[in-house]
């Protein structure tokens, strides 16, 4: 079999319904499978599933087991040779999948790609990026990054100084989309479920360098993301998530003292940007959709970034 989707839903219905939808027209010519790991929706999602996508397997669990635990349950199923990620509020574009099966399958030392993923208005989404580090950390945190995104320097993370026309090797591409190939997710594992949500395709390619594999970024291929679909309004909880998935990183790959700079790096950030909104905030009439402007967020991330008790700690054998 050429191609296995992997999707992970949880109360996205009709997002998931548009994307089985482009899988299944775009697919055609490949001999593939779909799976999906439903995170205990109560949207009707399975039965929309079972009755629309017949042909597609539906994991029904009757809790929501996160991200990575449910990717790594559809890739249990899986028998393609290539393996593909998708989130369920994409849709992938004419050509994407084909072009994704047969760069992975032609080039075995290249052992994942990754898509252009654009927005429902055709913008670019920065999705293919370095791993992270503290120096990129604090460029976030001093608001460098927005201040000058066309230089290498602080630019960095998002590669914002690149314009993403060329195929091109990167350290990691976002896991809304990844193709990997079945022997490299033999040889380095299943993702760490250790990630509830976010980090897990970060931590997964970064094992994938170790091991001497390498993880491209393909413009030719493209994919519409309506990004962060599954969380609705609760952009707080979002952010919340993903500073705890990277302090997790940090930690695992780096140690103790490299999440702990992190930490009181994000704690200065946080605290800086809440105090300046509760100031500001009020009289600033028109805010900009790519900033946060709540002071409650920033103050929570402060407080979560500080709660030193949840450091990462490698579990023993016998803990295991």
């Amino acid at each position: 079999m050429d191609l296995s989707v992997c999707i992970v839903s949880y109360n996205c219905r009709e997002l998931l319904r548009a994307c089985l939808l482009s899988v299944e027209r775009e697919a055609v010519g490949l001999e593939h499978e779909v799976i999906v790991a439903d995170n205990a929706s109560d949207d009707g999602t399975v039965e929309m599933v079972a009755r629309e996508f017949p042909h597609a397997l539906c994991l029904a669990n009757e809790d929501n087991l996160g991200f990575a635990a449910a990717t790594n349950q559809a890739m249990a199923r899986a028998c393609g040779e290539v393996l593909l990620m998708l989130n369920p509020d994409t849709e992938v574009q004419p050509g994407a999948l084909e072009h994704l099966v047969s760069f992975v399958c032609s080039h075995p030392w290249m052992a994942a790609a990754g898509p252009r993923i654009v927005g429902p208005a055709g913008e670019l989404q920065p999705t293919c990026h370095p791993f992270p580090t503290v120096g990129q950390t604090l460029i976030a945190q001093l608001g460098l990054h927005r201040l000058f995104p066309g230089t290498r320097l602080f630019g960095g993370y998002d590669m914002t100084w690149w314009d993403h026309a060329e195929p091109r090797r990167v350290d990691w591409v976002s896991g809304a989309c990844l193709a990997v190939s079945r022997a490299a997710w033999e040889e380095v594992g299943p993702l760490d479920a250790g990630y509830f949500m976010y980090s897990e395709e970060v931590d997964w390619c970064y094992r994938l360098a170790q091991a001497g594999l390498e993880c491209w970024y393909l413009p030719e291929a493209e994919v519409v993301h309506h990004e962060a679909a599954s969380w609705g309004a609760a952009s707080g909880e979002r952010i919340l998530a993903s500073h705890r998935a990277n302090f997790r990183f940090f930690g695992k790959h780096y140690g103790a003292g490299a999440e702990l700079m992190a930490r009181l790096l994000v704690t200065f950030g946080a605290l800086a940007r809440g105090s300046a909104w509760n100031i500001v905030g009020p009289l600033h009439r028109r805010r900009r959709s790519d900033l946060i402007t709540d002071p409650a967020v920033h103050f929570a991330v402060a407080n979560q970034a500080l709660r030193l008790e949840q450091m990462y700690r490698q579990r023993t054998a016998v803990e295991g």
